[in-house]
């Protein structure tokens, strides 16, 4: 009896919406499911992005590492302790870098 009730209650295109996702129910399902996993996909690559650049962070500051580097070709000693009077900043490290091929037997 509330079946019946409801049927009137429902205008004709709701019941022929109700009537075509009956009659689809394998590929609103599979719509659905397909959405979902998109879902669930962005989901754990945000929730992997920001654990990863958490974790940097954590790193960083463990293990001072460096917030900004630069290359210079040729400088002075003096430049770094130019450098090491600016404020904020803690400490400078100079040193030679250069590029080699290691042969590794």
């Amino acid at each position: 009896m509330v079946r019946w009730k409801l049927r009137w209650r429902l205008r004709a295109l709701d019941r022929k919406l109700l009537r075509d996702l009956w009659h689809l129910r394998g590929q609103v399902i599979a719509v659905a499911l397909v959405v979902m996993c998109g879902v669930a996909v962005f989901l754990t690559m945000r929730g992997m992005y920001e654990t990863l650049v958490r974790e940097r962070a954590d790193y960083y500051a463990r293990y001072r590492f460096g917030d900004v580097f630069a290359n210079v070709k040729r400088a002075p000693e003096a430049v770094a302790a130019q450098i090491a009077a600016l404020p904020g900043v803690q400490t400078v490290d100079t040193g030679i870098s250069l590029e080699v091929t290691l042969d590794v037997p």
